[in-house]
């Protein structure tokens, strides 16, 4: 049986499907997958564990010169049509997706597979659903995770069962830039692509200063030229114990967190990729999402919910450390 997952983006949104993925790979041992992601996310996709083929697509990039995109367009059709599916299952709900699940090749007796309706939070455009043979009623309330594997079981016909793993298969031996710290080092994830997810500098700074004060190492992550300045805005006023490392593409990029002490980091897809690492995590939602995105399954993680957009204090983010500290799963949690 060979099955496409199509999920495209954006960071978080992937690392929150992939326990699909897991779950299929114990239903259907047999079973092979591909999936089909955004470019820039193939390397994060690689890195599952269970994936056989990845199939990049460029949708980012072809808008910025729609002109001049209709042969790429057609090379990646013929690349995807290199395969025919049992089953194609959109994990998304848009109708950017649902054409590229109308795109894939069917085998005999396959069938394309989506979402019936929108779920609270989430994005979803009502003109997918013509893409699919089998559409999955979720009720309005659901975790996106929870509404992912449920999809994925009702496709293909097996009981999710327990909880939600996800499965990385990073290498151990994978050389990781020096500026990325070692096994005391603790990442502050800072920085989101929303506005209203963002917090004073100030409460990074006071909440690195305590986890030196404890006697770890402080490492401000950075994935755009803005968040660099607040980064080391915030390193200089943490001081000594806080640095901030280079900035570095996915695939050295999972292995380097992989390796750290653990994380404190906003809704953000690489506070998502910590906690499923098997990292001691703390994860702060400052939007009300926190019961639909956050990493509920993992011993280790700790979510804070903000009320009403009020900052947890700085002592209650820590004590929500200890919390995740004390019992830790090893890194790479769910093996390969």
């Amino acid at each position: 049986m060979r099955i496409l997952i199509v999920r495209l983006s954006s960071l978080g949104d992937i690392v929150h499907a992939a326990p699909s993925l897991a779950d299929i790979r114990r239903a259907l041992p047999g079973a092979v997958v591909d999936w089909v992601v955004e470019e820039a996310f193939v390397p994060l996709v690689e890195g599952l564990a269970g994936v056989e083929r990845v199939v990049p697509i460029a949708l980012r990039r072809w808008r910025s010169r729609i002109f001049r995109s209709w042969g790429d367009v057609a090379a990646f059709r013929r690349v995807l049509r290199e395969q025919r599916y049992d089953a194609v299952i959109d994990l998304q709900g848009l109708v950017k997706s649902a054409v590229v699940a109308r795109w894939a090749q069917l085998a005999p007796g396959g069938a394309r597979h989506g979402l019936a309706n929108r779920t609270d939070g989430a994005a979803y455009e009502p003109l997918a659903r013509l893409a699919y043979a089998h559409r999955v009623a979720m009720p309005a309330r659901i975790h996106v995770v929870d509404r992912s594997r449920r999809l994925a079981a009702e496709a293909l016909g097996y009981v999710v069962d327990g909880p939600p793993r996800v499965q990385w298969r990073l290498p151990t031996d994978a050389a990781v830039d020096s500026s990325w710290g070692n096994g005391r080092s603790v990442l502050l994830v800072h920085g989101s692509a929303k506005p209203v997810k963002l917090v004073p500098t100030g409460f990074w700074i006071d909440l690195g200063k305590a986890l030196a004060a404890e006697g770890c190492a402080v490492l401000l992550a950075w994935g755009t030229p803005v968040e660099r300045e607040r980064a080391i805005e915030i390193a200089a006023g943490i001081g000594a114990a806080a640095s901030v490392p280079e900035r570095l593409t996915l695939g050295p990029l999972l292995a380097a967190i992989a390796r750290l002490r653990g994380c404190i980091g906003l809704d953000t897809g690489l506070t998502h990729i910590a906690a499923t690492l098997g990292l001691p995590t703390v994860q702060v939602f400052i939007e009300q999402k926190a019961w639909r995105a956050g990493i509920y399954w993992q011993p280790q993680t700790v979510v804070l919910q903000a009320d009403d957009g009020a900052l947890p204090a700085v002592a209650q983010v820590m004590a929500a450390w200890r919390r995740a500290c004390r019992d830790p799963v090893p890194a790479a949690a769910g093996g390969a």
